[in-house]
């Protein structure tokens, strides 16, 4: 059996020395728990709509324009919301995705109606200057943003963005399908099979369409267990809705206003992603002084394969 320690400092007996540890041990500990982050959540009527936001953290605002259509914020926020050790987080789920009202004017599905929902969002909250993240589709809202409320803006950051015009698009989109491999086509023609199949759950046979489409997007297949989709009951109603967009989806050029983004931008791809060769320089040329990020051994959610490296980059950029 081990002696038993006894601390004796001086003339001070030993309970009084334990006890003095202790109290220093207490006070070290509570000096190193981490910053206690502030949450509220709630709905602003944007354009008409019923959209839910949260906010985490204090400080300058940083709003995060999520991926989609038709997904919600939640997949990016376990993995940004260390960023609210230094920025006001500000996370939305855009018009009638997640838990915002699936009630809205048809008139405003459009996508300059969405990006006029992040100024909306703005002003709505009472913010001055605010930065703006936006990631894949959300990457696209966030680079026009930029070049319509310019003025606004601190900071631009585009995280994996799909292209400013349709055509780059769907080059990237072809690029991606060629990364499937025989398996990755049999396990989806599989899951599409089992729509076929009343007893199975159509939301679980979506959740799993999903993830076999984004597993080929992962630098390390097995990080898609990081990623974690939300989707409502009523996703098939909300996809319809983003059917509206289908024409313009079909046609949107956004080139021109790219040379329009008056604040310091930084645009982001994993080195797997097929868009670093085919147009990310000519994004970064399109805005002046646009710094461009490649993030090695990662592919479209850098901020999940390599996190570390993500958020240095993030703030060593927002911190400039």
């Amino acid at each position: 059996m081990p002696k038993k320690l006894v601390v004796r400092l001086a003339n001070k007996q030993p309970i009084a020395v334990f006890t003095f540890l202790l109290v220093s041990i207490l006070i070290l500990l509570s000096s190193c728990d981490p910053k206690e982050l502030v949450v509220t959540d709630g709905y602003v009527e944007l354009n008409g709509s019923e959209v839910y936001y949260k906010i985490i953290g204090s400080g300058e605002p940083l709003i995060i324009v999520h991926g989609g259509p038709v997904l919600d914020h939640s997949y990016l926020l376990p993995h940004l919301e260390i960023l609210a050790n230094d920025f006001q987080l500000i996370f939305y789920d855009q018009r009638a995705t997640g838990r915002s009202s699936i009630e809205i004017d048809s008139s405003s599905m459009n996508l300059m109606s969405f990006v006029d929902d992040i100024e909306l969002l703005r002003q709505s909250l009472g913010l001055g200057k605010i930065n703006v993240l936006g990631h894949s589709w959300g990457g696209l809202m966030a680079m026009v943003y930029g070049a319509k409320y310019s003025q606004n803006l601190n900071h631009l950051i585009l995280s994996n963005s799909i292209a400013a015009n349709v055509d780059d698009w769907n080059i990237q989109n072809a690029a991606v399908a060629n990364l499937q491999t025989e398996q990755d086509r049999n396990e989806r023609q599989k899951i599409l099979d089992g729509f076929k199949d009343e007893k199975q759950g159509r939301l679980g046979l979506i959740n799993e369409l999903l993830m076999a489409a984004f597993r080929t997007q992962m630098y390390e297949r097995d990080n898609l267990e990081k990623l974690i989709l939300y989707l409502p009951d009523d996703y098939e109603q909300r996809s319809q809705t983003y059917q509206l967009l289908g024409p313009e989806m079909n046609s949107f050029n956004f080139d021109e206003f790219l040379s329009r983004i008056d604040c310091p931008t930084l645009i982001i791809y994993g080195d797997l992603e097929p868009a670093v060769e085919l147009y990310a320089d000519k994004i970064v040329g399109q805005i002046e002084g646009a710094r461009l990020e490649v993030i090695g051994q990662s592919g479209h959610f850098p901020f999940i394969e390599q996190p570390a490296r993500f958020t240095e980059t993030v703030l060593s950029f927002l911190n400039n």
